[in-house]
Parts: structure tokens; sequence; C-alpha cells
């Protein structure tokens, strides 16, 4: 009942946040289970073009596409825990072998995003695996993606 209630809020609140589109720079993503979270709060704290993931409702890459639906961007920042081959949020995994699978809500991103998504990790894209995620996530975007300590 509660992600219901919290789904129907956003759906009613996007023709709304739509049609007064902003524009931003740079828009980050924190992830709650990103490392040096404390440390993200204190850095980021309520700024307007920070957006935190809650692991009670829907995935995070849904999260994503909604809070960015209506905005402009040039640079899409994500924080998050990382692995080789893995981006991996609380409510949902991203790696090659499931990728296709989120590939819709992925494209969204396109329609906001005009310069990169910049993943803060140093091992996302290492590796067979990083490199193919890498290779499959601006293949279904046309973004480009960079990795940002």
């Amino acid at each position: 009942m509660k992600i219901s209630r919290t789904l129907f809020a956003i759906f009613l609140l996007c023709p709304f946040v739509s049609s007064f589109s902003q524009s931003y720079k740079d828009f980050f993503v924190i992830d709650e289970i990103a490392e040096n979270i404390t440390e993200l709060h204190s850095e980021f704290g309520n700024q307007h073009n920070v957006y935190w993931t809650d692991g009670t409702i829907v995935n995070a890459v849904e999260q994503i596409s909604i809070a960015a639906s209506g905005l402009q961007i040039e640079n899409l920042h994500i924080y998050a825990p990382t692995k080789p081959g893995a981006l991996v949020f609380n409510s949902i995994a991203i790696t090659p072998d499931n990728v296709d699978e989120i590939a819709e809500l992925l494209r969204t991103w396109s329609n906001v995003v005009t310069n990169q998504v910049v993943i803060h990790s140093e091992v996302v894209f290492t590796g067979d695996e990083g490199t193919l995620l890498k290779q499959r996530l601006e293949e279904i975007t046309g973004l480009t993606f960079t990795t940002q300590k």
C-alpha cells in the first residue's frame, strides 16, 4: 500500500514538474547504500540538483528516470556501490546479464542528459564484464559513460 501511494504521488507530480523544466550542468544521484554516505550527505545536503534513491520503492533505474523527467541535464553523476561489471543499487544491480531487461528505462535517460553519465567508481568498467557493461549502456542510451573517483 505504501508503494502504491508513493508511486501515485510521483505520477501525479510528473506533469507538474515537467511543465517547469529545469536545466542543470550536473545532476547527482546518490544511492542510499553508496560508500561514504555520511560524507555525501554532508557534501550534498539538500541541494536541488541531487536525488537520493529509496530502496523501499521502485527500482533505482526507474527512480532516476522519474526524477530526471522534464529536466535538462548536461552530466548525470551516479554514486552507488560498484564492482567490476556491476552498478549495484539497493534495489537493483545493473550487469551485462540484465541490462537489456531495463533498456527501456535506460533509454529515457537520453531524453534528459545531453553530455555524459559519470559513475563515481574506479572499478565498474574494468575487466571483460566491465567493458561489456559500458558498451551495452552506451549502445542502449546513446550516451557516453565514464568513471570518476
